[in-house]
């Protein structure tokens, strides 16, 4: 551990931040795609397909086995580790000083992950960018640079991840947004809509059906709940305990993830209106739509994410899609798909354009 002093400055930070562009993390972190822990993501994610879950239907599939949902990759790690403090000791920084917010990226996913596989993740720091907001006034978007690969040192899955780090608004300042609820599905509970999805499942959807301008059917996420915030905290990035020294940390697992589950810590050190979740969760909502609409057959390959706004505790989220383009590129057919959530004032609070391969007739 340093014993360099705390940054206090967004310029300091920045100018550390840097120092460290182009590094590899000594940290990798290592997840079995056991069917357990597969189960335990689509508990987190709220992702019930039967493809991912079900011996007897996946072996119909043309996997013949189960196989782990593409965004299983952020139960090995979310990724998130070299876009918040690059190679800075996280000992230098505080939330007091610097809270930090997801706000997207790129994956690529490049091969199936199969029941079986161990996967490994390793994050790079990557580029830092200077920016202004009427809400939090100067901040920096970070990014890092996530490879997954198997046991067999196969590239699984690519992504770049974007943090942002701005100085606390202080005085218990918070975050504003459009909450203002001007739907009639506000409060609905989340758990029946998990077990009530229809999905597209074994009968193919071919490229040659799909036109641009498609919708998709709608996926109702529910009221976010604490229950949910705590399945996907401990049903997507595990079950551990925490030391007695470390519980007043930034990453407690008590506060959930550096103050998710603390009301005092999510309001004073996150500047958040309230609980709220990890924007990772959205975009397993995003990726999910997707899936459920193309069925066994499609494949996913790209998702490029946005998140523009929280999703706190006592919000309702509907995930919507609709074809944006579709094409051929090297031999593959292929549909671009703009997917976004919205909460209950009608707020897109994430955005995501999916690249999917779907089958052809011919």
């Amino acid at each position: 551990m340093s014993d360099a002093p705390m940054i206090t400055s967004l310029d300091e930070f920045e100018e550390e931040y840097r120092k460290g562009i182009g590094r590899q993390l000594e940290q990798r972190w290592t997840t079995a795609a056991s069917l357990d822990n597969i189960r335990r993501w689509g508990d987190g994610a709220g992702d019930y397909n039967p493809l991912w879950r079900d011996p007897d239907y996946a072996a119909r599939s043309r996997f013949r086995m189960v196989t782990a949902p593409p965004t299983f990759i952020y139960a090995v790690s979310l990724g998130v580790r070299a876009a918040e403090d690059g190679a800075i000791d996280p000992a230098r920084l505080s939330t007091t000083h610097f809270p930090m917010n997801y706000a997207g990226g790129e994956l690529v996913f490049h091969r199936t992950i199969w029941r079986g596989d161990v996967l490994t993740a390793q994050e790079e720091v990557g580029p830092i960018v200077r920016k202004h907001s009427e809400r939090i006034g100067p901040f920096v978007i970070n990014t890092g640079l996530v490879s997954y690969y198997n046991q067999r040192q196969e590239l699984v899955a690519s992504k770049s991840t974007r943090m942002a780090r701005y100085h606390n608004l202080g005085s218990g300042a918070t975050i504003e947004y459009d909450r203002a609820p001007r739907r009639a599905d506000a409060g609905e509970p989340a758990d029946p809509l998990v077990w009530e999805r229809t999905r597209r499942g074994s009968e193919p959807r071919y490229w040659e059906d799909v036109s641009v301008g498609d919708k998709l059917p709608i996926l109702p996420k529910g009221t976010y709940s604490v229950s949910e915030l705590f399945l996907f905290t401990h049903g997507v990035m595990g079950t551990y305990r925490t030391t007695r020294a470390a519980l007043e940390k930034e990453g407690s697992a008590e506060l959930g993830g550096g103050g998710r589950f603390d009301m005092e810590h999510a309001t004073e050190r996150r500047n958040m209106p309230g609980q709220f979740d990890y924007g990772p969760q959205r975009v397993c909502w995003m990726a999910q739509i997707v899936t459920d609409w193309m069925g066994d057959a499609g494949t996913l390959r790209r998702m490029r994410n946005q998140i523009r706004h929280p999703n706190v505790v006592g919000d309702t989220n509907l995930v919507n899609g609709e074809v944006a383009k579709t094409y051929v590129e090297d031999g593959r057919r292929l549909a671009d798909v703009d997917v976004w959530v919205e909460n209950q004032a009608g707020l897109q609070t994430a955005m995501s354009l999916v690249t999917v391969e779907l089958p052809s007739r011919a």
